[in-house]
C-alpha cells in the first residue's frame, strides 16, 4: 500500500523569496485575485508548492513555449 506524500508548505516568507517579491506585492497579488489564496492555520498563512508551481507555470507557459519563427 502507498501513501501520497502531504504537500510541502510555503510560508509567505518562503513564496517572497522564491519570486523575489516583497510581502506586499504578495498581498497585493492575492487581494487582485491575481494569486492563489493562502490557507490560515492559527497566525500564519500557507500555500502550497503545487500551487505556487502552477501559478509560475501558467504565468510564464507562453514564454517558456516560444520558439523562434
Amino acid at each position: 500500500m502507498t501513501t501520497t506524500p502531504p504537500p510541502q508548505l510555503l510560508k509567505k516568507t518562503d513564496v517572497c523569496a522564491r519570486l523575489s517579491i516583497s510581502p506586499r506585492t504578495l498581498e497585493g497579488m492575492v487581494n487582485e485575485r491575481t494569486f492563489p489564496p493562502p490557507v490560515r492555520m492559527g497566525r500564519h498563512v500557507y500555500w502550497t508548492e503545487n500551487a505556487v508551481s502552477a501559478w509560475v507555470t501558467r504565468l510564464f507557459g507562453a514564454q517558456e513555449n516560444w520558439r523562434p519563427q
